[in-house]
């Protein structure tokens, strides 16, 4: 039996547990939280002990497994703290306040020997993914250029996006209006203000990749969620194809295209976008397990907040900037 605590019982937490209960020889242990009243809540729903304090909980515990939901700002101690435990751990995005604290925790976990994944659960979007497979295959030809618009709350996996699909980011240019005062995020304390994460009123992006394609980024806080969390377009070789108004409702969206794509596997029926969590949540046990899974790494998790201080530096000096070799 595999043993699971959360930390963090608010929206994201609770996600994670559901997504867990799901999974045959899991069961959920104990569930941390701030607010015990919250914690309590959560536990109740999985017959778990509820914790206000998560290194009681983990070092009482010793779980198998810890996913980590608080915000950004404490992603860095309990991620470190249940590794050392010995624990393998689900963070979820952004995968620390700091480039320097993510760096940390990727190193404890390469010495610990224990796997440390970010939470990009866009990645397990059956569109993304149909879409991804029909990349790999060459149906669509070579990729020319692609654009990615998102609500400001989803720029993040937006650009995790970008690279899952596309390959590595070689660099950026980027314009702004706005400031983090615009965006009502509770979450904002502690976050370097040399990362975007979370763009204001109005954000674009010219993003170059190292196969050459162009790509680009238009992020606002004024799109109404309900309505539109991404959206996405790409022109290749053979033609043009749109995912369109992926919301929460039916995250995969709707397919348009004027590619041939008949021999192609059919496009995936519509999902709520909170189903996500738990597709996500099943790769990660599934890689713990030792079988093949496709998860975003800390590594990853890294990546994305390199391109995340890129797209700000560019923002901020007008300036072409170009992105590390590697995380």
């Amino acid at each position: 039996m595999m043993r699971v605590a959360i930390v963090g019982c608010g929206g994201a937490g609770s996600e994670h547990a559901v997504g867990y209960e799901q999974i045959e020889g899991v069961r959920i242990i104990g569930c941390c939280d701030i607010v015990l009243e919250r914690a309590r809540h959560l536990a109740s729903r999985f017959g778990a002990e509820a914790f206000t304090d998560f290194k009681e909980m983990i070092e009482q515990l010793r779980p198998d497994i810890v996913s980590v939901c608080t915000f950004e700002k404490d992603h860095a101690v309990v991620t470190i703290t249940a590794l050392n435990a010995g624990a393998h751990v689900l963070c979820e995005k952004m995968l620390a306040a700091s480039l320097e604290e993510a760096h940390a925790m990727v190193r404890t976990a390469r010495e610990k020997n224990k796997l440390l994944a970010t939470q990009f659960n866009y990645r397990h979007i059956p569109s993304i993914k149909w879409l991804k497979g029909l990349l790999s295959s060459g149906a669509l030809g070579e990729p020319l250029l692609v654009t990615l618009m998102t609500h400001s709350y989803c720029h993040h996996h937006g650009v995790d996006l970008l690279r899952f699909l596309f390959g590595e980011v070689m660099s950026v240019q980027a314009t702004m209006r706005g400031g983090r005062d615009e965006v009502p995020y509770k979450g904002w304390e502690g976050i370097s203000e040399d990362l975007l994460y979370i763009p204001p009123n109005a954000f674009c992006a010219i993003v170059h990749f190292e196969s050459g394609l162009a790509g680009v980024m238009a992020s606002s806080f004024r799109h109404r969620l309900e309505d539109l969390m991404l959206e996405l377009h790409l022109v290749t070789t053979k033609g043009r194809l749109s995912l369109r108004r992926m919301r929460y409702e039916n995250i995969c969206g709707e397919l348009d295209t004027n590619i041939d794509l008949h021999d192609a596997i059919s496009f995936p029926e519509p999902l709520h976008f909170k189903a996500t969590f738990a597709l996500s949540v099943r790769r990660f046990v599934d890689a713990v397990r030792g079988e093949h899974a496709e998860i975003a790494t800390g590594e990853d998790g890294i990546r994305a907040m390199q391109i995340e201080h890129a797209l700000l530096t560019a923002a901020r000096t007008n300036q072409l900037v170009t992105l590390p070799a590697t995380a």
